[in-house]
């Protein structure tokens, strides 16, 4: 798979991502940089290959900028949807294990019902503005050096479906520990 550093040495200005609806854009560079903060904030909070992340976002370049973090840091990493309610939420979160819960401020009334749902322990995140109680994503990651984590791997998607129980059944693809 290639990381987008690979894109970031050959197109650093090419956009990577663009939103249809604002025309805003994040290049290889930016996006290479940023997901480098991101998996180094990973290390910091203590996450290891294979431990698990979750988030919630809205659909923006944080989104990527986030599941790059994870992917590059060897970790499992659950897109949660926006539509779902707070108890299903938290527990696709339980469910699959997550350390580490990514929120989008847009979403902070969601946000702020879903807090005292969630497991013990889960270190609580949010772009922009962070609510209380949660920590600020840009301020932890703008700490973090732009620099590729030392043990970089590969890291998975963790989809949940339907189920077939009434509640939504996660599918853990298996871990290759592809460098």
């Amino acid at each position: 798979m290639n990381h987008p550093s690979f894109h970031a040495r050959k197109h650093p200005d090419k956009a990577a991502y663009l939103m249809a609806g604002t025309g805003r854009a994040l290049t290889y560079r930016e996006l290479d940089y940023a997901s480098n903060r991101g998996a180094q904030l990973f290390r910091a909070i203590g996450l290891k290959t294979g431990d698990h992340v979750a988030f919630l976002l809205t659909n923006s370049l944080k989104f990527m900028e986030v599941a790059w973090a994870a992917q590059r840091s060897g970790l499992y990493y659950t897109a949660i949807s926006t539509h779902l309610t707070p108890e299903e939420i938290a527990y696709i979160v339980g469910d699959c294990g997550a350390k580490a819960f990514v929120v989008s401020y847009k979403l902070k009334a969601l946000a702020e019902k879903l807090r005292p749902l969630l497991p013990d322990g889960v270190k609580l995140y949010m772009t922009g503005d962070a609510a209380p109680g949660w920590n600020s994503w840009a301020d932890e990651t703008m700490r973090q050096p732009a620099t590729p984590i030392a043990d970089e791997i590969v890291g998975y998607d963790m989809l949940y479906s339907s189920g077939t129980t009434g509640r939504p059944k996660g599918v853990l693809p298996q871990f290759k520990n592809e460098p």
